[in-house]
Formats: structure tokens, sequence, C-alpha cells
């Protein structure tokens, strides 16, 4: 008794196969299905060539001016099916199986063929209508370069399906009893070979998988063989063993596994597009069908095949609505090589088209968030196009870039998607393709201005588009880390990684710092600390210092923060110590009086409202508080002089000293400023 979920599970009872239909009767089916949904001759040939009994489909049709078939509700449209049961030789899974998306090699990350065998051939592409067929016939269209390379990705996406969710326990004693969904499907040679046909699984591709698995039949194989006296030849052999007693365990397993309950879509109807302002087509519509089954399955996609489908589907529609072009589409979907896109005058730097794919999809215009709006609702039953998920998105695509460990692909992604804050959604920015060194002279710029005009907290786009870029070799270094969770760790600092890059890019520091990260991850070395000048930072011991999480988030704390201790012990270590300790200090002097506002007396009153404070008390700490705002003035007028625009950068003599007795001060500049915070 075989078990499955380790609950016993009875074989169910195996029966005679039928004959496979003769080439009149397959015919006579292909030539209705023209004639009532509008496929094509191969798309009609292939499906009347995987039905079991072509006869009952035909009859069940009807008349073709008004045909019988079952129509599913999708966003926008209905699909037409017809259920029935199909040789499961005669259909192929889907060798884009969407729980592989994650894990696949794009060529923009390695060049195919270079590295291993994952990564011999470039992905599997997004199937299409066919071309010179209206975008709502029920067929789809695959640009594969060779025989070969459908091969390399049906077994790429069996060895994950087997290793992730095999039912070929379940299957061998039950066979498959929920219906797949099966396209038929035009495979497109780029080596010139003529194109081939079969239905291939939209859903229950992993079904399928353990089926010729326990067949012993290669599924790639199917679009190239049409040997139907071998086929017949294989069911009278079985029937044979199965009638006389002699058939093996290994046959029953195969007799439970030659026919499977399929919906074959053959049709699709879409809403009127004058309601809607958009026609959805057929490959959008059987999408939204997949997305729709899976938002709560036995085993989930899970994130991210969920948020990569989306990505894809985002793509496809804001090519389809020509606000990017299909060369732009395949470099943001990681499909062209590097080479290619140096080809193209598209930047083969990763960290570039991560700021394009950031902007591409935070991008404020209503014509695209639209497109973003149509192409994920169509998929999931998602109404809100929130920061978040458009961070998902964009990560799902940035990634593709990297050939990343997979024991890490998930934790880069979880903090990466979070490195991208509301600035970089609202602010008014735009990748410029500028080198590092260009970029980073621009950001200075911004920053030096933003402090004469004293508005630090939004430097300008220059910064932003620094810190998008830098945000990708800071994660995925793991120099920037998210929140890591309460258990067991001690992280006082919760701010993401993009509240840390927000507080980088306001300071020149920051800037130089985003800049090295670029730098040192371009060159493949560890990303070193810089000071304000841009000099590499060294330990006492005269190494280079590496950043980490701790060092950052140490170094750039929020405003008013303090940042952490130096150990060294010349005046600009001193100056520094002494800021963070003040910092904490006045940490400490707001809670103190938000808890002594918070003792609350018998009555249920605050005690300050009932006794008061010693008005001697009160007098001192205003004084106290007094001169100290005033001082606090003269400094933050003296920092914005130093690095301002009207100066030149600070030498490291400079930092070390307070000087307030410029020699450009007017007589009455203190008094100035105090005027001026008045």
């Amino acid at each position: 008794m075989a078990k499955f979920n380790d609950t016993p599970v009875l074989p169910r009872p195996v029966e005679a196969l039928p004959e496979y239909a003769h080439a009149a009767a397959r015919k006579t089916l292909a030539d209705k299905l023209t004639e009532a949904f509008g496929l094509s001759r191969g798309a009609a040939t292939a499906i009347a060539n995987a039905v079991v009994d072509p006869s009952s489909v035909r009859k069940s049709i009807g008349e073709p001016s008004d045909p019988n078939a079952e129509r599913i509700a999708v966003p926008g449209g209905e699909l037409l099916g017809i259920r029935t049961p199909v040789w499961a030789r005669k259909a192929m899974p889907d060798a884009r199986n969407p729980r592989t998306l994650p894990s696949r090699r794009h060529p923009f990350a390695i060049d195919p063929g270079t590295g291993k065998e994952d990564s011999k051939f470039r992905p599997v592409p997004e199937p299409r209508t066919p071309d010179g067929v209206p975008r709502s016939t029920a067929e789809l269209a695959v640009d594969i370069e060779s025989r070969h390379h459908l091969v390399w990705a049906s077994e790429q996406a069996k060895s994950y399906v087997l290793a992730n969710n095999d039912w070929r326990e379940s299957i061998r004693t039950q066979g498959v009893m929920e219906a797949v969904w099966l396209v038929a499907t035009t495979y497109r040679h780029a080596d010139d070979s003529d194109p081939v046909t079969a239905l291939t699984s939209a859903e229950g591709s992993s079904r399928l998988t353990a089926d010729h698995d326990i067949l012993g039949i290669r599924s790639a194989d199917i679009p190239y063989e049409d040997a139907d006296a071998k086929f017949r030849a294989h069911i009278r052999r079985l029937n044979d063993a199965f009638q006389a007693g002699e058939a093996s365990p290994e046959d029953l397993a195969v007799m439970r596994c030659e026919r499977v309950p399929a919906l074959v879509i053959v049709g699709f109807v879409p809403h009127d597009a004058g309601q809607t302002g958009f026609a959805t087509g057929f490959p959008t519509a059987l999408k939204s069908l997949v997305a729709l089954r899976h938002v709560d399955p036995p085993t989930p996609w899970g994130e991210g095949p969920e948020n990569e489908s989306l990505a894809d589907e985002v793509l496809d529609e804001l090519e389809r609505r020509k606000l990017i072009t299909p060369t732009q589409a395949a470099y943001y979907a990681g499909s062209v090589t590097k080479e290619e896109a140096r080809a193209a005058h598209l930047s083969d730097d990763p960290a570039r088209r991560a700021a394009d794919i950031v902007r591409l999809l935070t991008n404020p215009e209503p014509h695209v968030r639209e497109a973003i709006r149509i192409a994920v609702t169509s998929q999931s039953t998602r109404k809100n196009v929130n920061q978040g998920l458009l961070n998902s998105l964009a990560t799902a695509l940035i990634l593709r870039a990297v050939v990343e460990d997979p024991a890490r692909h998930d934790q880069v992604r979880r903090y990466l998607r979070k490195g991208f804050g509301k600035a970089v959604h609202t602010g008014d920015w735009a990748p410029t393709g500028r080198d590092t060194d260009a970029l980073a002279a621009a950001a200075l710029d911004e920053v030096r201005a933003a402090m004469t005009a004293g508005r630090a907290d939004e430097p300008g786009p220059s910064t932003l588009e620094l810190a998008v870029r830098s945000a990708l070799p800071l994660v995925l270094d793991g120099r920037l880390s998210g929140d890591r969770g309460t258990a067991n760790n001690q992280q006082p600092d919760r701010r993401t990684p993009a509240e840390v890059l927000e507080a980088m890019r306001q300071t020149p520091q920051g800037v130089q710092q985003l800049a090295q990260a670029l730098r040192d991850h371009a060159a493949g070395r560890p990303i070193r600390a810089v000071d304000e000048l841009g000099v590499v930072a060294l330990n006492q011991d005269g190494s280079e210092r590496i950043v980490n999480d701790t060092y950052l988030r140490g170094e750039f704390p929020p405003p008013g923060k303090s940042k952490s201790q130096r150990p060294g012990d010349t005046p600009a270590d001193r100056f520094h110590n002494s800021t963070a300790v003040l910092a904490a200090a006045m940490d400490a002097v707001a809670a103190a009086f938000e808890a002594l506002g918070n003792v609350v007396s018998d009555d249920g009153r605050p005690m300050v409202d009932v006794k008061g404070v010693d008005a001697r008390d009160c007098k001192a700490w205003r004084d106290l508080l007094d001169r100290m705002d005033e001082e606090f003035v003269v400094w933050s007028r003296t920092f914005r002089r130093v690095h301002g625009v009207d100066s030149t950068p600070p030498t490291p003599a400079a930092t070390e000293l307070d000087d307030v007795d410029d020699e450009n001060d007017s007589p009455d500049a203190e008094q100035d400023i105090l005027d001026e915070a008045e």
C-alpha cells in the first residue's frame, strides 16, 4: 500500500486503455476546432492529436456558429475551455514553470554557455501571440534557439519540480486526478528548424512532469515525435498484459498515467475595449487564470515566484502600450547579455540598470501607473499598487543581473526591497547614466547647496540617483542589512536600508561613502570606509577600514542621534566623540522630560499639573537652554558656511577647529545669526 503525506492511499483501479484514434477522426475534430474557435491548423491539429476521444469532443462542440464550451471568467474577459481526457504523451509541461523563476540565470548576470549547466542557454522567454494572429486567439508562440534549448529548459524545470514539488508517489497510485490546463503552443526555432506545435500546460506542470517521469519519457521530445504506429503498439501491449493478469506494478502505474484529465483552452472572448479602455490579450488572460489558481495553493508559489511573474507581466504591458521598447523590455527582464546591452547603447553596469528599473516602476506619470495597475490586477486580486509592491517588483528584476547563492537570495531580496524609500517614489529624479565620479560630484554640489539654503533634508535628484544605485552593492555585499527580527538579536537601530541611505545622501561624507561603495563593488573588492573628503579611513593598526551594517548605522545616524564613538585621540576624534556625548545627553534630557510629565498623582492627573516644578529650577533650566540654543544657531551657521556652495571643501585641519571667526564674517555676524534665529 503506497503512502502520500504519511497517509495510506489505496491504488486507483486500472482499466483497459482505449485505442489511439484514427487519423480521420482527429482530422475531423481539427476542422471543427478551426471553424468554431478560429484556431490555426497547427494548433487545432495538436489538440485533436492529444484528445483521447475526438468524436465525443467534436459532438460536444455542436454547431461551429454557436459552439459549446466552458466559459471561465478572468480579468479582461472569458476564456473558453473544453474538459476532456488527453493522452499524456501528447501534452508537455511548461519548460518555463513559474516555480523556477527566481532560480533562473539571466544573460545579464552571466553569458549563456560560460557558467554551469543552469546557465547553458538563456531562459525560455514569455509566450506571446503568434505573428499574424489576433491577440484574442487561444494559442501561443515561444521563441527558442533550437530543440536543444527546449530540452535543456525542460530538464532544468523537471529537476526543480521533482526536488521541490514531487507528485510522483501520489500519481503512481492514483494517476492525475485534477485537470491540467493546456493550450496549443508553437515553438519557433532560431536555427531555422521548422516550428512545432504541442499542447503545453499553462497550469499543472508539476503533475505532468511527475506523470512523464513515471511513463519514462522526455517531455521536450513530445512536439517532435509523430509515431502513431509505435504508440498503438504500446497501448496494445499494456492491454494484453492487463487482460491476461500479467501486468507488473510498473505497467499498472503506467496505465494510470497514460491519460490525464484536462481543460483545453480553445478560445477567449475579451471585454469590450470601449467600456474598459483597453483590450486584454489572450496571453494576459491565460496568466490571469493561472494566477487565480495560485492565490491559495497546496504548495504556494511563494512571494519570489509571484513577484517574478508579476514583474514580467508589467514589462509586457508597458511594452504593449509602447511606453518601453522591445529592447528595453528585454534589458529590464535580464534577457540580454552585457555585450548585447552595450550594443544597444544600454549600460552593462548592474547598479545603473537597477536605477533604471527603480525609476521605471516608481514613475509617477499616470499612464505608467495605469499600465502597472492593469498588469498587476490581471494576475492577482490586489487593488492597491503600493510602494511595497513596486519595490518588490523592481527587486525581482534587479536581481536577475546577479548570480547569487540560493541560500542568500531570499535574504538579499528581502533587504533590497526595503532599500527604496518614499523619496525615491515621490522625488523628481531620473537616471542620467553618468559615471560614478560625475554623479558623486553633482551630488556633493547638491548637498552643499542644500546646506547653504537650509534644506539639507532634501539635497536633490543626483543624491537620490546615487542612493538608488548604491543600494544594490551595499545590500548584495552584505554591508547593509534590514531588520533581522527580535529573536536573540540585539539590534537597537531598526531603520530600514532606505532610511540609512536617506541619512547618507544628506551629508558630504555620506555621498562620498555611497560613491565609494559603487567604485569598490565594481572593482570586486570589499567596500571601504571614507571620510567627507573621500579619503579611505584607516583602523588603528593602519589597515583599511571595511564598512559593515553596524558601521554605516553608527556613522550615519538619524538627525539628533549620536554617532558611534571613535577610538582615536586626535582633536577631530575628541570633537566627534564630544558631539556624540552631547547628542546622547539631549536624548536623555528629552526622555527625562517626558518621564517627569508622565508621573501621575493619586487622582489620575499629571503630578506637574498638581504640584508644578520649582520656579528656580525652571528658570535655571530655561537659561541653560537659551544659552545652548544661541550656540546651536552659531554652530549651525558655521557648518553651513564651511560645507556650503560658497566654500571650498574643508581640509582635515579645518574640520578639527570651530572656526567661528572666519575672516569673511562681518563684525556683527553673531548678532545677525541671533536675529535670524529669533
